[in-house]
């Protein structure tokens, strides 16, 4: 008996179970071919979701750039001090994004 995971809700499940019990997926009626496409589609929508999170940290970057860089002095009001956290929690926000990518199209 192997543990596998449920197509439709990535849940834990005994390779023996017709129906899962997270989400009452009828596992029994589909064929390999149908799971294993299902595992395709649900990766797909995964790396989906991740790059536009990763756009988002772009954005935030980029929005913080522009806060602290057209500040008229640096440094002295909040928006400097704003722009820089955006900036770096953009920055964190894209490279854990990429990583998550990358080990996501390894699996």
């Amino acid at each position: 008996m192997a543990i596998i995971s449920c197509p439709f809700c990535q849940h834990q499940i005994s390779d023996k179970s017709r129906v899962c019990n997270q989400c009452d997926g009828d596992i029994g009626a589909m064929s390999n071919e149908q799971i294993a496409s299902k595992h395709r589609v649900l990766k797909i929508k995964k790396n989906q979701s991740i790059q536009v999170q990763t756009f988002m940290a772009l954005l935030l970057f980029v929005g913080g750039f522009s806060l602290w860089y057209w500040e008229d002095k640096p440094g002295e009001s909040w928006l400097s001090l704003g722009g820089q956290g955006l900036i770096v929690v953009g920055f964190i926000w894209y490279i854990v994004n990429r990583a998550r990518l990358i080990f996501n199209k390894r699996r």
